[in-house]
């Protein structure tokens, strides 16, 4: 646990702070009992140095001895040596630690207790194998691989080239993406696609690494040899109130102009960055939602994004974090992780215990999933509508447009022939904005209906609104930071108006 469990000494076992095996197998049939897939976290590139590989190979115990990177030190004098190389780690310090038992240095890109993995041993990649088939033939339907463009380092071990201008990536190129990590993530998808052939079911692989579209596209592969199912494209993670709608658009364009429609997976926040509330605003999550449901491709919605939840405040003693991410970043990853707020009840509902392993948010009385259920404007009761949509035909099937009709305002659309058009309209500024759609778009009609609208909006959803300035009428307002979905059917409204209206029946009701 010195990096909240990507540290890991045993790869086919459960940490006693989460469980057991027989725990994990009865979360395994109570997933697929519930008609859900179950992925699990891999972490393919270091052990722990708890681990027993690595005791092993400091021993120089065979068949572990070059399981991990060894190196001697680089001669100084004859009294003095030093690190092998200047290679980093990502927390800004030498990737070099001596080890007295083995009287070498040993190779780490995350934290010392954190030693890499020699990929270039092909008795590692055995046993990794072995790894992903153990959690295969316990039931997991894929994996969401951490990490994979540090898995190989040069094999050369040439110092970095220096430079006064290097950032914290590019200063890594002999340790960062390197060609035979997505071989090796190949290999991986050939080791799944075995398991699937079996059954029919597909075995996900999915890979992360913050990277460009380019590079991520190079780890799906090809269909003759494919890579990963999916890569996560992060760029939406670093959006904050200075990005206006040209900056989304860009984002947007960076990702759908190179990928195919399958493999897009748009990501707005994870276990490692600001929630989007707290990056943004309460009031943004609901446009937010919109954009990465309503593109075309998958959606990665990190757990209490559909409520809004927000980053905890936390005392320095209810930390558990020690490493912070590294990269010189001085935010705690803890509150990113708070538990999820079922309800008003103690621990919101998350647990039984006394005491959660981190705290929950204060709001938890007021921003928790059963006082959403009865608000029809509430963002989990907005993120259901938008999940339902996602089923629909022109969503899934649609074109996409892009459009930035005013500097803080950003539309698309996703339209299936004449059948059917939805625009969304997102204000990412702080203030009011009066808005044309038609305007820049001018294959859309005059008017529209309101599919969905964000809790913010001062338009409502069922109503009718005039989208063009032609002949000089005024179109409609939109709120800071406030979204809007516009059908051009109003068929599509029936079922979620009667669920609005049904819902605040009930909301009244229970007064």
């Amino acid at each position: 646990m010195v990096d909240l469990g990507y540290d890991i000494s045993d790869f086919k076992s459960v940490d006693p702070v989460f469980g057991t095996i027989a725990d994990f197998k009865e979360l395994v049939k109570a997933v697929k009992n519930r008609g859900m897939k179950l992925i699990i976290d891999f972490v393919p590139n270091h052990t722990s140095d708890q681990s027993e590989w690595f005791k092993l190979s400091e021993q120089r115990t065979e068949p572990y001895t070059d399981f991990y990177i060894w190196r001697d030190g680089k001669k100084v004098n004859d009294t003095y040596t030093t690190y092998p190389n200047n290679w980093i780690s990502i927390f800004g310090t030498s990737a070099w630690f001596w080890s007295k038992t083995r009287q070498q240095y040993y190779y780490h890109k995350c934290a010392p207790e954190q030693p890499d993995l020699n990929y270039r041993n092909p008795k590692v990649i055995t046993e990794i194998e072995s790894v992903l088939r153990f959690w295969l033939d316990l039931g997991v339907d894929g994996f969401r691989v951490d990490a994979v463009q540090i898995l190989f380092e040069a094999a050369h071990g040439m110092d970095e080239p220096k430079s006064s201008d290097v950032n914290w990536i590019d200063g890594w190129i002999y340790t960062w993406e390197q060609p035979e990590n997505i071989e090796m993530v190949k290999s991986w998808r050939a080791l799944l696609d075995a398991y699937s052939k079996k059954d029919g079911q597909t075995r996900l692989l999915a890979v992360e690494l913050y990277s460009t579209p380019t590079k991520l596209l190079e780890y799906t592969g090809n269909a003759t040899n494919p890579g990963a199912h999916i890569p996560f494209y992060f760029n939406l993670i670093f959006a904050d109130p200075e990005m206006h709608a040209f900056g989304v658009n860009t984002l947007i364009h960076q990702q759908t102009d190179i990928f195919p429609r399958s493999a897009n997976n748009w990501v707005m926040d994870n276990h490692d960055n600001k929630r989007l509330r707290a990056r943004l605003f309460d009031a943004s999550v609901d446009s937010w939602n919109m954009l990465v449901l309503l593109l075309p491709g998958l959606a990665s919605v990190y757990y209490g994004t559909e409520i809004g939840l927000d980053n905890l405040k936390l005392r320095s003693d209810q930390r558990k974090d020690r490493q912070n991410g590294g990269n010189g970043r001085i935010d705690l990853r803890d509150i990113y992780r708070g538990p999820m707020q079922w309800d008003d009840t103690d621990n919101a509902g998350f647990s039984t215990s006394d005491k959660t392993w981190l705290p929950v948010h204060p709001n938890y009385w007021r921003d928790n999933v059963k006082a959403q259920q009865q608000d029809p404007y509430s963002h989990l009761n907005i993120f259901k509508r938008l999940a339902a949509l996602r089923k629909t035909p022109v969503i899934m099937h649609g074109d996409l447009k892009t459009y930035v009709p005013k500097t803080w305002v950003f539309m698309f659309t996703r339209s299936l022939g004449k059948s059917e058009t939805i625009a969304v309209l997102m204000n990412v500024g702080s203030e009011s904005e009066e808005i044309c759609p038609k305007d820049a778009a001018e294959e859309l009609p005059d008017e529209m209906f309101v599919h969905t609208c964000s809790g913010n909006s001062k338009i409502r959803v069922g109503e009718k609104v005039r989208i063009s300035s032609s002949g000089g009428v005024k179109c409609f307002k939109m709120r800071p930071q406030s979204g809007l979905v516009l059908s051009t059917s109003s068929g599509a409204l029936s079922t979620v108006s009667a669920i609005i209206i049904l819902l605040a029946f009930c909301a009244k009701f229970l007064e």
